[in-house]
């Protein structure tokens, strides 16, 4: 005669227990497999839309033999203001202020986008820019062409700035660059703060640019020189995986 209780109290075999982990590392394996593929797709997303933009300018250029935003005409768009001609896109700080300490979006900043999307060179957020929320990112109700960036709650901006390079090399570089930038909850610009964890950088910048994050073409701007190596640190990315960096590239 089968007793019940006995019956009841056996356990799961080690058969069984070595299946039910196998399928939870399955599942952990596949998650993990995920983010990576959602953070290389962010990745090149991101290569992809500065390069555009970067394309987008020369074109600009080419057209006008001048710099968007900083072009003496405001004849590129009906709500386009017209620029100083000095060949730099004029910032809320001093023109050679530290790229960290710069997050002006008015004035040249805004035109900058203004003029690229009134000419045709890149999409924005809306088909007919207006020069009002200047300081709003493109998407949902807001009428700007400020445009959304790859990573979570970013945009792209622009500002001209001294990155100051690292303290054993020769990066520093007084330059135009295009700024990964954080947006509030409002969609509004906010001050400049991390979008990516260093590790993350590391892989952008290891295989887009030279893996260094005070010289190339893709840099951080200083919000965290202990992981992020930047800023006269002659330091390098750490493999902290929470979000400490922000990004720029030069756009010259």
């Amino acid at each position: 005669m089968i007793n019940l209780n006995t019956a009841r109290e056996r356990g799961f075999t080690l058969i069984e227990m070595s299946i039910v982990l196998i399928i939870i590392g399955l599942i952990i394996g596949g998650i993990l497999k995920g983010q990576e593929l959602i953070e290389s797709a962010r990745q090149k997303n991101y290569i992809s839309q500065t390069d555009s933009v970067k394309a987008g300018v020369n074109s600009f250029i080419d057209r006008f033999r001048a710099f968007p935003g900083d072009y003496g005409s405001s004849a590129v768009c009906a709500v386009c203001v017209s620029g100083n001609g000095d060949g730099i896109l004029q910032a809320a700080a001093a023109n050679a202020g530290a790229i960290a300490a710069i997050n002006g979006v008015t004035g040249e900043n805004y035109e900058f986008w203004n003029m690229l999307v009134g000419a045709g060179f890149i999409g924005g957020g809306s088909s007919s820019p207006v020069a009002t929320g200047a300081l709003g990112f493109s998407g949902g109700t807001v009428i700007s062409p400020l445009p959304q960036a790859a990573f979570p709650q970013s945009g792209l901006t622009v500002a001209y700035g001294t990155h100051q390079g690292g303290a054993s090399s020769a990066g520093s570089l007084l330059a135009n660059w295009i700024r990964a930038h954080k947006f509030a909850s409002n969609g509004q610009v906010a001050d400049a703060q991390a979008i990516v964890a260093p590790v993350r950088a590391l892989q952008l910048d290891t295989k887009y640019d030279d893996a260094q994050p005070q010289t190339g073409r893709i840099r951080t701007s200083g919000l965290d020189t202990t992981n992020c190596g930047t800023a006269g640190t002659g330091g390098a990315y750490t493999a902290l995986t929470s979000v400490e960096c922000d990004l720029v590239m030069a756009l010259e």
